[in-house]
């Protein structure tokens, strides 16, 4: 479990869409970042949530959740009074972790997938970027000559620091399709995930999921208080995943409904988490209806396949006693490519 004192993944850890705003005084910096792109982006679409307990506010949506007790004393200029000049660029990449499985690279004489993290919807005029400040994850193909080298002065330093501050992000779904990464036509394919903090790229193993390999789609924050620890607990109710194709329906799968066992049966299978695809991916663009999210150019055949994970966040001083608002959603994009196979109904071998 993370504790947190007062004083993770981002400020105001709250999210809804928008752009990025880095406009002037602050040294003209622009949101800036190769193209190219895919994995997985989440965003959320529910608007943030917050209420009031002892002294402490309480806050989340669909990607994030945090807290804040009354408390003396601080700076109370703006980030753009106390940064004016610096540049911003508000995307950081690094290697995948191994556990993460990098799409075939299109050109890897030219480039190659990196993770990539953001941090979006800063309030310049709030003293730490504002209750919708972000992160996003995502795996980006990024030419080999690209500058990816953040600037390094004090906003830069102030705003990553922020995002280990007081508010935790919930953890993001990056799909692992079972048995077979290239789903197979006319053979069932299940879902199973790695659940990703998006400030570290690393698994989220938490409370009865510590020690996880993958994760799991839980997430606790903990917040030190005279009179008692102020506990928040976020946990995934339902997880729908849709291929966003005319004739192919959404399924909904509860957290527990995520597994798949190896080697054995479809029959015997402990899931039914499953979707069959009639069709390889080079139709989906064509079949894709009017919801489906675009994918950038470098998918040029898979499915725009979106994941829905529906939280269930509580609260209170001690342990978690209220729930906070109705339920948040958070949506992730991932391109999935389906291949055809001479026999529709049989698997290939090297698949297993």
């Amino acid at each position: 479990m993370r504790r947190l004192l007062v004083a993770l993944a981002v400020i105001p850890l709250l999210a809804v869409p928008g752009a990025v705003h880095a406009d002037g005084g602050l040294g003209g910096g622009t949101p800036t970042g190769p193209p190219g792109g895919g994995g997985t982006t989440p965003q959320a679409s529910s608007p943030p949530q917050q209420a009031q307990i002892a002294d402490c506010t309480v806050y989340a949506s669909g990607t994030g959740m945090g807290s804040s007790c009354a408390r003396g004393g601080g700076n109370n200029q703006t980030l753009r009074e106390r940064f004016a000049g610096d540049e911003f660029v508000p995307c950081q990449y690094s290697d995948p972790p191994p556990w993460i499985e990098v799409p075939e690279n299109p050109n890897p004489g030219e480039g190659r997938y990196l993770l990539k993290q953001c941090i979006e919807d800063i309030n310049w005029d709030t003293y730490a970027g504002g209750r919708d400040m972000h992160l996003t994850i995502s795996l980006e193909w990024v030419p080999n000559d690209a500058d990816i080298t953040p600037p390094d002065n004090p906003l830069m330093t102030f705003l990553w620091r922020r995002v280990t501050g007081d508010d935790t992000a919930l953890p993001v779904p990056m799909m692992r399709p079972e048995p077979s990464t290239v789903p197979v036509v006319g053979y069932p394919t299940f879902f199973t995930f790695a659940w990703v903090d998006p400030e570290s790229g690393q698994p989220v193993s938490e409370g009865d999921f510590a020690g996880t390999p993958l994760g799991a789609p839980y997430r606790e924050v903990r917040l030190e208080r005279p009179g008692g620890d102020l506990h928040m607990v976020a946990e995934a109710t339902e997880i729908v995943i849709d291929p966003h194709q005319t004739d192919m329906e959404p399924i909904t799968c509860t957290p527990d409904e995520l597994v798949y066992e190896e080697g054995a049966s479809v029959a015997d299978q402990p899931s039914d988490c499953q979707i069959t695809f009639t069709r390889s991916s080079a139709t989906a663009r064509t079949f894709a209806d009017e919801d489906a999210p675009a994918l950038p150019q470098v998918y040029l055949s898979a499915y725009p396949l979106t994941v829905t994970v529906r939280w269930r966040i509580t609260y209170g001083i001690g342990s978690p006693t209220r729930e906070l608002g109705n339920g948040f959603e958070m949506t992730a994009t991932q391109a999935l490519p389906v291949q055809e196979v001479q026999a529709p109904n049989e698997p290939p071998i090297v698949l297993y």
